[in-house]
């Protein structure tokens, strides 16, 4: 996806640091992060995103972390299994790749 294993490594930090990605990527980052866990856009996220893109670019990015975010949220509700054609490529990915450093969700017992 053309991120770097240091990169894929502070997806998640509440603070990017500095100088792992350039100014537009931190910015989608930041909106990511903040429309995922609280919802609400503040001003200055959304002022930080239009020195980089135009409202129609905003649009578009608003609509796929919305659907994705809706996404994990059904398969989180509902344990849905991951089929074992996703489960072989991840695999093999690891296995060329190196592992991915985003934790995996543990397979949940029901």
């Amino acid at each position: 996806m053309g991120l770097s294993t240091e990169q894929l490594n502070h997806l998640g930090d509440d603070l990017l640091p500095e100088g792992v990605y350039a100014e537009k990527e931190a910015a989608i980052i930041r909106y990511a992060q903040t429309l995922t866990r609280d919802i609400f856009i503040d001003d200055a996220t959304y002022s930080n995103l239009a020195e980089h893109f135009s409202d129609e670019q905003i649009v578009e990015l608003c609509m796929v972390v919305g659907l994705s975010n809706m996404v994990n949220r059904f398969h989180a509700t509902f344990q849905t299994d991951v089929d074992d054609t996703t489960t072989s490529a991840n695999a093999e990915a690891d296995r060329v790749a190196g592992a991915c450093t985003l934790p995996r969700p543990e397979a949940v017992q029901v």
